[in-house]
């Protein structure tokens, strides 16, 4: 009933845009799941269930490419041309032919990124979360919206062990929670509980079967990532609590005759008032936005933007959610002053410890801090081994939270 609910809803979502407008193109960047392993034929595959679904509909031209996606591929291989890995592997360096660079040189609508195992069990978590942020950064710097799978079950190999099962879960967890609207799950419900094999095994213990393909077309059409016919391109749609209010913020480009962008707030999901109004700017390339709800509602709170353009039409944004009182938390912001101090402001629901692991960009932990986090905004100085010039990614868990976050030091 879940995947029906959602089917459905991607059905409405699909009516209640124009459709018939231009021709739709989606880039696939990623590993073998998108180059439909495991499915018997290519249109059992959810690349060719998306291919065919979308050309039931008029005018029938729309373009599924997933010939940037590779089998055995990890996400350093999708990286931009020219960025330098930390690793000096051929299977770690950026493939031209197949990367974030090659999707966005075909001049899709909407870009999807799907590496769900492939060197996960060497790789640390936080360099994963690096790649993901960076090949969607790349996408979304082209003006270009880019949605980001997470992990998939697997237990060949090492994968079959309990740490690298917990890692998956993790890093699916991770997902979700930074990439939030543009993340799609191709974890949930698609594991076993009982021993955190893949439901839907195709017999090797790493792809997904028919019916697997068919839960994750589901989820991918659930997200209705066609949404060019709006008179705005959103790129990214964030939101977060912090000292007490609901901070909404939204990048967009191609704004063309937006009239004004109206934020609205619901308790359900469903019953939807207008709280805000922000005016457009309809300047050229990317505009970021953000506006502040300072009486947000106690649970959850969920928004939405109303797109008005200049002859009155009305068309919404996606649905994101905030929790007021789940004790999530998160990095606002973190830099390095001089090369032994740290300054960490995070956001955090309740009063809690918690642990913070500073890795350099090999993924090796060179700090260990336990601190004490109060409810609210909290700013952190913390002192730290020398750290050089170069990228380096903080890891804070407190309580079942964790969050991630990436830094350059000059």
């Amino acid at each position: 009933m879940r995947y029906l609910a959602a089917f459905l809803l991607a059905i409405v979502l699909l009516t209640a845009v124009n459709t018939a407008s231009a021709q739709r193109d989606l880039a696939i960047v990623g590993s073998s799941t998108s180059a439909c392993y495991g499915a018997t034929v290519t249109d059992s595959c959810y690349v060719g269930r998306l291919r065919s679904f979308y050309n039931q509909q008029a005018p029938s031209d729309t373009t599924i490419d997933n010939g940037f996606a590779v089998g055995s591929y990890n996400c350093y291989r999708g990286m931009p041309t020219g960025y330098v890995p930390p690793y000096a592997a051929a299977n770690f360096q950026p493939d031209p032919g197949h990367n974030i660079t090659a999707a966005i040189a075909s001049n899709p609508n909407v870009i999807l990124v799907n590496y769900p195992t492939n060197d996960y069990d060497v790789l640390p978590l936080d360099s994963i979360l690096f790649c993901l942020r960076t090949i969607r950064q790349t996408a979304n710097q082209a003006g270009i919206p880019c949605y980001v799978t997470t992990t998939q079950p697997r237990t060949t190999g090492a994968f079959g062990t309990s740490p690298i099962k917990a890692k998956l879960a993790e890093l699916k967890d991770s997902i979700l929670f930074e990439f939030g609207y543009y993340a799609i799950d191709f974890y949930t419900k698609l594991i076993n509980p009982a021993d955190s094999s893949i439901r839907y095994d195709a017999g090797d213990g790493t792809h997904m079967n028919n019916t697997g393909h068919d839960s994750l077309f589901v989820r991918v059409l659930a997200k209705n990532v066609f949404l060019s016919a709006l008179p705005v391109t959103f790129l990214q749609f964030n939101t977060i609590y912090k000292n007490n209010s609901g901070i909404i913020s939204w990048l967009v480009t191609r704004e063309s005759e937006v009239s004004n962008y109206e934020i609205q707030r619901s308790g359900d999901g469903v019953n939807f008032l207008t709280i805000a109004s922000v005016n457009a700017i309809n300047g050229p390339g990317n505009t970021q936005y953000q506006y502040t709800d300072d009486q947000p509602l106690k649970g959850s709170d969920y928004y939405r933007i109303i797109v008005i353009d200049r002859d009155g039409k009305k068309h919404a944004s996606p649905v994101m959610k905030i929790n007021t009182g789940n004790g999530k938390l998160s990095v606002v912001k973190a830099y390095a002053p001089s090369a032994t101090q740290l300054i960490v402001s995070l956001q955090n629901n309740e009063s809690q410890n918690a642990q913070l692991q500073i890795y350099n960009n090999a993924g090796m932990l060179i700090s260990s801090i336990y601190r004490k986090l109060e409810a609210g905004n909290t700013t952190l100085y913390l002192g730290t081994p020398v750290l050089s010039t170069g990228v380096y990614h903080i890891k804070i868990t407190a309580g079942t939270a964790s969050a991630v976050y990436s830094f350059m030091k000059n």
